[in-house]
């Protein structure tokens, strides 16, 4: 029995823990629901920023230079920005992301991702207060005026 259920087991889990990290074939890693659930469960104690963007996505391409900045002044506090591209092709994300100078964490969102946050434009941003608790969620750029107000206040909690 023994013999029979320990390899059953690898066959069920191990393409569910592929599949939360993978990397796709542009070296930019894919990201499920689960996932992005682990990867937030293991930041609790930051103040975290989800960007939900496409390449092709005009406000994306304003925003997007902000949040390189804002990484860089919040860099070595407990901030966290990563983005999800909503990207149908992964191929296209890899060098818009060197041409964007995006020097955080940047995945592909997984269908998942993009209907458990209502992600019906974008950008959309979330942020997630140290405790873990999701504070904002809403479409259109934020800037780098508004997000550093937000992680000052999310910062200044306990």
């Amino acid at each position: 029995m023994k013999k029979i259920l320990l390899p059953l087991l690898l066959c069920l889990l191990l393409p569910c823990a592929a599949f939360a990290g993978s990397s796709s074939a542009s070296g930019v890693p894919s990201l499920n629901l689960a996932g992005l659930t682990d990867l937030l469960a293991k930041n609790k104690g930051k103040v975290i920023m989800l960007n939900f963007f496409a390449t092709w996505c005009p406000p994306c391409q304003v925003e997007i230079p902000e949040l390189v900045q804002v990484n860089k002044k919040y860099a070595g506090k407990d901030v966290l920005i990563i983005s999800l591209s909503v990207d149908e092709d992964a191929k296209v994300v890899t060098p818009f992301i060197k041409k964007m100078g995006m020097d955080y964490p940047v995945y592909m969102a997984d269908r998942d991702i993009a209907r458990a946050f209502q992600v019906t434009s974008i950008p959309h941003n979330v942020f997630y207060a140290k405790d873990g608790q999701r504070v904002i969620s809403e479409p259109g750029i934020a800037d780098a005026e508004m997000m550093e107000m937000v992680f000052n206040k999310l910062l200044e909690q306990k």
